[in-house]
């Protein structure tokens, strides 16, 4: 829930400022989630919730596009 209203504020500020891209808001999330994943206590989840969040950039809008599809 927290990520999601704190992704949902970093969209508003960028939106409003037109500053931030695309691609740089995707890594603002991607930090925030890699964040996450290390406070995970037990290794093994801690490993698996990096493993969904490490790809590229190019992955992500690929992966997009085919669900938008």
């Amino acid at each position: 829930m927290q990520k999601h209203v704190c992704t949902a504020v970093l969209s508003i500020v960028c939106s409003l400022s037109s500053a931030c891209t695309s691609q740089q808001l995707f890594s603002v999330s991607q930090e925030y989630e890699r964040n996450q994943c290390l406070h995970i206590a037990d290794k093994i989840e801690s490993e698996r919730c990096m493993g969904k969040i490490n790809k590229s950039y190019d992955d992500y809008t690929r992966e997009k596009e085919t669900r938008t599809k």
